[in-house]
């Protein structure tokens, strides 16, 4: 449960990212242009939505500590999908965009397993 919960939640926000950046690839890059804002912005959305989405899944966990440990932890995968981010940008563009972005979604396609209640 938690497993699933922070996986799907860090796949988010990272799906978040990787679908801002890949809409606004033709922006002009300039350190104090609009391009800067509007990747800081997908940053602090994707890893809003990995707390959130996180912290909703977790609930059944019971302790509030334990929602807050995953949400963190979510969080810091989320982190590290914006790091890939600039990887995938430099190695293949916009299509190293979209392939991350298509990995994060498999990977919450994926966990919805851990998180779902098994059907009998």
């Amino acid at each position: 449960m938690a497993l699933g919960s922070i996986v799907i939640g860090a796949s988010a926000g990272g799906a978040l990212m990787c679908l801002v950046l890949f809409a606004t690839y033709f922006m002009v890059r300039t350190p104090d242009g609009r391009f800067a804002a509007v990747a800081g912005l997908a940053l602090a959305g994707g890893l809003a939505t990995a707390a959130l989405v996180t912290g909703k899944l977790a609930r059944p966990l019971g302790a509030p500590m334990r929602r807050i440990m995953a949400g963190v932890i979510a969080v810091a995968g989320a982190t590290f999908v914006g790091f890939l981010t600039t990887v995938a940008d430099m190695i293949a563009g916009k299509a190293g965009l979209a392939v991350l972005g298509a990995l994060c979604i498999g990977a919450i396609v994926w966990a919805k397993r851990l998180v779902a209640p098994a059907s009998r």
